[in-house]
């Protein structure tokens, strides 16, 4: 019998030789869903943006894949986690919900955004060097605003009360990451996390569930277990029902994305029938694990894993809701359940941000100890 996915105070160990992988392709693979399901929709022209010149969009296979603002506060919440990381490295402690509001506070000063008054000023760190990570890529208004109040918005004290948005979701994959500690530490550090711009707390619960599905996929994958993601939407959904915080709205929205992936007439253009409309955090959520089922139960063996991730990516990008936040759910989770083979190597050569996720995963192995690539 396989062991369980969570467990309340274990974790993932860095020296298993699909950990590094693992992470490589949730991070990548969420990037490349973000940036295909971006392109899906018109972008228009970013004011004051600083992007780094790139060849020209012009649509076709030789289009450049551009990342939205989802990617970049991801990386800017690995980097957070690092910092943390680096600390109990030293031998001290650190307050994780500090480290992230200060990464969010940079990512928001790359913005072309000023300090905000009466938030600390944060020193600079190597991610803020990378120019794709200024470029203006339509940041969502409620993190904007939250940020821009300055003020460090807390569980029990929110800056904005009834912010439901898919903005927290998104970002949280790298808690599903975090080696050596069980859903017990990983709830409440997604949890404070989210509630630093989005004080709902469906909106909280839901990126907590984001972070056990990936740390669930990543162990599933380790396990060998045939379905990894319906294995670790499971093991989440479950363990999810033990949070003290509000989570019927997550649950009801995960049990929904189960049966839609296991029905006969389930096709793209589908999830918002089935799903609702895909604009808070459950919704958002569900859409991008119901995508990822619904690839990995029309391929189980995953012979082909780019197949799986393509589908995968196609299901969660073909709406008028968030298709870039449900793209990069679809894609983060089908990555850590099949790991970097399952990455389409003509898209990751597009992806305009691909060097910049390849080095925040680099650092992030050397700094928790994962054997160097062979």
């Amino acid at each position: 019998m396989p062991a369980p996915l969570l467990l309340p105070d274990a974790g993932l160990d860095p020296a298993w030789p699909e950990y590094a992988d693992s992470v490589r392709a949730v991070l990548l693979g969420g990037a490349l869903g973000d940036a295909l399901g971006a392109g899906r929709r018109p972008r228009p022209e970013a004011t004051g943006a600083k992007s780094p010149a790139a060849p020209a969009d012009t649509g076709g296979a030789a289009a450049v894949l551009r990342i939205s603002a989802g990617t970049q506060l991801t990386l800017y919440t690995l980097d957070a986690l690092q910092e943390v990381v680096e600390w109990a490295n030293q031998g001290h402690a650190a307050d994780e919900t500090a480290c992230l509001w200060l990464a969010y506070l940079r990512w928001l000063r790359t913005q072309g955004e000023p300090d905000p008054a009466g938030a600390p000023q944060p020193l600079p760190r190597r991610i803020d060097e990378h120019e794709v990570l200024h470029a203006v890529r339509e940041p969502d208004a409620t993190v904007l605003e939250a940020l821009r109040s300055g003020r460090m918005g807390e569980v029990e004290r929110p800056v904005l009360p009834d912010a439901e948005g898919a903005g927290p979701v998104l970002r949280s994959s790298p808690f599903g990451l975090l080696p050596h500690v069980g859903w017990r530490t990983l709830a409440p550090l997604a949890i404070n996390g989210a509630a630093l711009t989005h004080g709902h707390p469906e909106a909280q619960t839901a990126a907590a569930v984001h972070g056990f599905v990936v740390h669930a996929a990543v162990r599933a994958r380790r396990e060998g277990l045939p379905r990894p993601v319906a294995a670790a939407v499971t093991a989440a959904r479950g363990t999810a029902g033990n949070l003290t915080r509000p989570v019927a709205e997550t649950l009801a929205r995960i049990d929904d994305a189960v049966r839609a992936a296991g029905r006969e007439d389930l096709a793209a253009g589908t999830l918002p029938r089935l799903l609702g409309a895909g604009r808070t955090a459950p919704e958002v959520l569900a859409r991008g694990l119901c995508a990822a089922l619904r690839a990995e139960a029309e391929s189980p063996d995953a012979r082909d894993p780019r197949a799986v991730f393509r589908r995968a990516v196609e299901l969660g990008t073909d709406h008028d809701g968030e298709p870039a936040a449900t793209g990069a759910i679809a894609g983060g989770v089908t990555g850590a359940a099949l790991g970097t083979a399952a990455l389409p190597p003509e898209d990751s050569a597009r992806l305009d941000a691909g060097d910049t996720v390849s080095e925040a995963a680099e650092r992030w192995l050397r700094e928790v100890g994962a054997p160097p690539a062979a």
